[in-house]
């Protein structure tokens, strides 16, 4: 009978088994809507919605699962029209409210 050493078992935690997965990570981006940006000043607004449609794209090409999520929606908050195209046909999975202990789903 043989023996099993350490070096002999496969780690799920390292080398490819490590890596993401859409079977394994999902994507969620949070309240992405022109509102939130207006006070911004440690980024370049173009710059952080530049990036978060790439990524978008990025997850929708690899087929990552993605959450959207917006805040007082029915005020106008709506997600920014970039990160609409990526999804157009999904509305956001989940509209929440800054009041505490009201969610709208």
């Amino acid at each position: 009978m043989k023996s099993t050493t350490s070096s002999d078992t496969v780690n799920s935690k390292a080398g490819l088994g490590a890596l993401l997965t859409p079977e394994n990570c999902a994507l969620v981006l949070i309240d992405h809507q022109p509102f939130q940006f207006a006070g911004l000043r440690s980024h370049d607004t173009q710059t952080i919605i530049n990036n978060v449609v790439g990524l978008a794209k990025a997850a929708k090409l690899f087929d990552v699962p993605t959450l959207l999520t917006t805040v007082v929606e029915e005020r106008g908050g709506y997600l920014i029209k970039q990160l609409q195209d990526v999804f157009p046909s999904r509305n956001p999975s989940i509209a929440h409210s800054s009041t505490p202990g009201k969610t709208h789903a």
